[in-house]
Order: C-alpha cells, then structure tokens, then sequence
C-alpha cells in the first residue's frame, strides 16, 4: 500500500553523528566512491578544469590521501560500486550530453584498470547496488537526460549483462540501496524528465526475485542526484541533494540561481517502512560520492552551487547503534567490509 509523507518522523541527535576529515585534494562534482576494506577511493567527476579521469585513495585509519591511476575513461555522473576488492565504474557521461556504456574495474592491490563488458544500455546517473556478487544497474538517463526505464544485471564471472523488465517509473540521479539477503532494492526520488526541473518524491521496493515493484512511503521532497546507504543495522540511510527551484536561494552556501541544495539526512527502515529525520549533513550538497566502511557513511565532494570551491568535503556519518552485530546474511564469497562499501548508490 502507498504511504504518504504521514510516515515521516523526527529525531533530534548529537552533532557529534557526523565528523569532518581530511578534504579531497582534487575539488569534483559528480564523482563516485567506494570502499575495499578500510580505504575509499574517489573517482572521476568534474572539477573546475576538464579532468574527469581522477582516482584518489583515502586511508580511513591515517586521514590520508594519495593519488592513484587515473580511470581510462574519464566520466562524470557514472557510478561505483566494490566488490571481491575491486571497484566496478560504471557508466556516466563525458560530455554531459551522451551516456556512456563502458565498465572498467580497479584493482587497488596492483593499482591498475581493466576493461569489462559494455553494459547493454548507455546511461547517466544509474541507481547500482549489489546483490548475491552480481552487480545491478537500475534506472538513469540515456541521451540529454531522458530517463531510462532499464534495468541490467552485471555477472562478474561470466562478465556479461542480463537484462530485465523495465521499471515501471523511470528516473535517473534517485539514490538506491539493497539488503543482503533479501533481494529487494529501494529506489527514492530522481529527477523524472530531461531538464533537470522535475524530481519525485517516490520511494519504490523492487523484488529482484519477482521483479516485483511495490510503492513505499514517500520522501519529504522531490529531489536528485543525492545518496542512500545501507548499514548493517538494517537501515537505510538518504541524504543531501538537490532540486530545481528558479528563484535562488540555497541552503548552505553557493550562488546558483535555479538550484536548492539540502542536508537532509533520513533513516527508512524497510521494516517499518518508515523515514526519520537524523542529524543533518555538515555541508548541503548534492552530486557527491558515498562510501560505506566499518558501518559508517562517508559523504565525498559534491556541489552547493559554488565555482570552484566546495567541492572537497570528507564527512563521515556514524549511524546509531554503531558499532552493528552481523545481523544480515552475506554472499559467502564476500567479505563484510566490502559487502558495506558496495550497497549504496549516487
């Protein structure tokens, strides 16, 4: 049954939930992010020169940055997910116009890439998650932005793609997380036509074992390109983004005059299916990388609407209730952290 915004609750926190790390060297909007173990490495996205093709290594445990490979296929607007330590890039666009197919994986332990099978559908700004060591690319946008109702699955040892049935309400820059074990994905928000102004406040369970969509309750607002994440507490964690407004005016800084940016942060229990609002994001933004390690959320660069500048936040959200018992089933070819690091979307 569809539930309504009657579902959101509230939740007043310590501020000491998130905390502010050593920033990203390179200043990126539209940049992706995953964890191997206790390192998260941002790659691609734009910043205030042409270079798209960055991959930078953040060390949790020494607050450190170092520079790596630069991805083969520079891109913005792709997205990233690990697993069996590697990170899969998927996805994205060049030139902001036309999506790209192409899937490279990095290999932290050599730091090299290596050329995957093209996914079957070009897009911008998919939901991926995974899921039973397969990879799931749901949504985005194909050409100038028009959404894509595709969904593909991504099988690392054959490496080729299977495709499913469409989604039944096509979006792209919506935020996207799965639970190990259940085989359900949850969609939230996205941007619903090609011009950036139109973004929906839906939430929708899909059962990958039934192909099977069932509306959930809604998000506050309409918004996109912002980021959700799973812990092993059995939560789902959304937060940040943007939406179009026209008349100026953004929350947390920048100058741009048709955006509004948000530090919203929501915990959804997909048992309840009920959403709680946390303690807000340090800095609004939206277009920035999420990582999960050791159960936390790692919120990387991102975009206020600024030129040039606020684009190099790390901050890292410690969910209640951390550090989490292994409460849910995992592949047994992963291992936890990585299983972590790799359910969230962009």
């Amino acid at each position: 049954m569809l539930c309504g915004l009657i579902s959101l609750s509230f939740a007043t926190l310590s501020s000491a939930a998130w905390k502010e790390l050593k920033p990203m060297p390179t200043h990126r909007w539209g940049v992706e992010a995953a964890a191997v173990g206790m390192k998260i490495y941002a790659i691609g996205g734009q910043d205030d020169t042409p270079e798209i093709s960055k991959n930078e290594e953040y060390d949790i445990a020494k607050d450190k940055w170092v520079e790596k490979k630069p991805i083969p296929t520079g891109r913005v607007r792709h997205t990233a997910v690990s697993l069996d330590g590697k990170v899969y890039v998927i996805g994205g666009t060049r030139d902001g116009i036309a999506p790209l197919a192409e899937v490279e994986v990095y290999d932290p332990k050599t730091d090299t890439w290596e050329r995957k099978a093209d996914m079957l559908t070009p897009r911008i700004a998919p939901v991926t998650v995974v899921l039973s060591g397969k990879i799931y690319t749901v949504g985005g946008a194909t050409d100038v932005f028009f959404p894509s109702p595709a969904i593909e699955v991504y099988n690392p040892v054959t490496d080729a793609w299977e495709q499913k049935a469409d989604m039944p309400n096509p979006r792209w820059g919506a935020a996207g997380a799965a639970i190990p074990g259940k085989g359900k994905i949850y969609i939230f928000g996205g941007a619903t036509d090609f011009t950036h102004k139109v973004s929906t406040t839906d939430v929708d369970e899909y059962d990958t074992k039934t192909e099977i969509w069932t509306p959930k309750a809604k998000i506050q607002r309409p918004v996109h390109n912002f980021a959700a994440a799973f812990v092993n507490s059995g939560m789902i964690y959304v937060m940040g983004g943007e939406k179009f407004k026209g008349k100026g005016g953004i929350k947390g800084g920048g100058n741009d005059p048709d955006l509004v940016f948000y530090d919203d942060v929501w915990e959804y229990s997909p048992e309840e299916n009920k959403l709680r609002r946390m303690d807000s994001m340090p800095t609004a933004r939206g277009s920035f990388g999420t990582a999960v390690a050791d159960g936390k959320i790692y919120t990387i660069g991102g975009w206020n609407g600024g030129a040039g500048a606020g684009e190099i936040e790390n901050e890292a959200y410690q969910p209640p209730g951390w550090p989490f018992p292994a409460k849910f089933s995992v592949d047994p070819r992963e291992k936890l952290a990585t299983i972590w690091g790799a359910l969230k979307a962009h």
